[in-house]
């Protein structure tokens, strides 16, 4: 032990700052140099981003019509308004009855933001601008790809009940009551939830009473008059 410390000592003795600078010390400034230009210009770019993403929130909230909306998208590609700045030109166009218009604009929100949380809206919006268009065989694909591609996605509901609507309206009715009773229970309390039990009502009184012996004498679901037992009131 004794030995090995007197070795230690003669080293550090014998090192000799100015010989190990003169060797060593270019690298050491160079890197010291890269190491502090790249914390530069990793704070440079977070500042100018945060200054750019102001400047488009800024241009979004003065953003009322179709012309300013679109600057927005132009001069902030690729920036959380510029996503927002799209679903709201698209829901311009929706509103204004510009249909194909709005399913386009749509479809630009899942193409350049597929990873957004907008972009499940805007699948869903494709769906719709479709249904208004009157392809309904287009609409309902869409809302089927909606469904399967994930059942627990927060666009669901709405797709069921567009599903729902486009069946119903080609005649599918019983298919669509399937529709309209799977939102009814997943979705109570909810304003689609209403809206599926007013289309329940309306579809029970234009469904002809099935024939006895067939269905509905084999059905575990209690019903009277037509509907289903949990749209029927509760009686004390």
């Amino acid at each position: 032990m004794a030995q090995d410390a007197q070795d230690d000592l003669r080293i550090t003795d014998q090192f000799d700052f100015e010989v190990f600078w003169a060797e060593y010390g270019k690298r050491i400034t160079i890197a010291a140099v890269v190491i502090l230009a790249v914390g530069l210009i990793v704070l440079y770019r977070q500042h100018q981003a945060s200054v750019q993403a102001e400047q488009a929130a800024e241009s979004l909230a003065r953003a009322t019509d179709v012309a300013s909306l679109e600057q927005v998208i132009s001069n902030f590609p690729g920036s959380k308004s510029a996503t927002e700045a799209l679903a709201r030109l698209a829901d311009f166009y929706y509103r204004n009855g510009r249909y194909a218009d709005a399913a386009s604009t749509y479809q630009r929100i899942e193409r350049d933001f597929p990873g957004h949380p907008l972009a499940e809206a805007a699948k869903l919006g494709v769906a719709t601008a479709l249904e208004a268009q009157g392809n309904l065989d287009g609409a309902r694909a869409e809302y089927m790809n909606i469904i399967n591609a994930d059942p627990n996605s927060y666009v669901v509901t709405g797709a069921k009940m567009g599903l729902a609507r486009c069946l119903e309206i080609q005649g599918q009715k019983k298919e669509a009551m399937q529709y309209y009773e799977e939102v009814l229970a997943s979705a109570q309390n909810s304003p689609w939830a209403q809206q599926a039990y007013l289309r329940l009502l309306v579809l029970n009184r234009e469904m002809p009473p099935e024939k006895s012996g067939q269905g509905a004498a084999q059905t575990t679901t209690p019903t009277q008059n037509g509907l289903p037992q949990i749209l029927l009131p509760k009686t004390p």
